[in-house]
């Protein structure tokens, strides 16, 4: 059980690196900016939701980076952030697959936090964004 957990969650190094390149961090600025405009009383609800939809996010962007970078590099991109706090600029092996994926995923992410919001914004909230 524990080795697939490990596997859905990528290797260590893709952990790193993606938690290194701020993914979720910009996640969940977006998640503050939504806030205010989610119903009073339903706010637990959307962050739980929320909070699921970014972790299968993430969980699937590491594997991505796990099938698709050559591994020496990203440890050794890990590093010099360990050392410097600079993001290393990694390839990965074939960019035009792995920006494809990348793409169905961000377009994935996108239409999961609409329907959240759509799902518990306030009325109010929803009638002043079609405005």
């Amino acid at each position: 059980c524990v080795t697939q957990v490990s596997l859905a969650q990528g290797s260590p190094d893709a952990i790193k690196f993606v938690n290194n390149l701020g993914v979720k961090t910009q996640i969940d600025a977006a998640k503050e900016q939504i806030l205010p405009s989610i119903e009073v009383g339903k706010e637990a609800d959307f962050i739980k939701e929320f909070d699921t939809a970014v972790t299968d996010f993430t969980n699937t962007f590491t594997k991505l980076v796990d099938e698709n970078y050559d591994m020496e590099l990203v440890k050794a991109a890990n590093k010099k952030f360990d050392e410097t706090k600079e993001m290393t600029q990694v390839l990965p092996k074939d960019a035009v697959a792995f920006q494809e994926k990348v793409n169905t995923l961000q377009n994935e992410i996108g239409m999961t936090l609409q329907g959240l919001v759509m799902k518990y914004a306030s009325a109010e909230a929803l009638q002043q964004g079609e405005e």
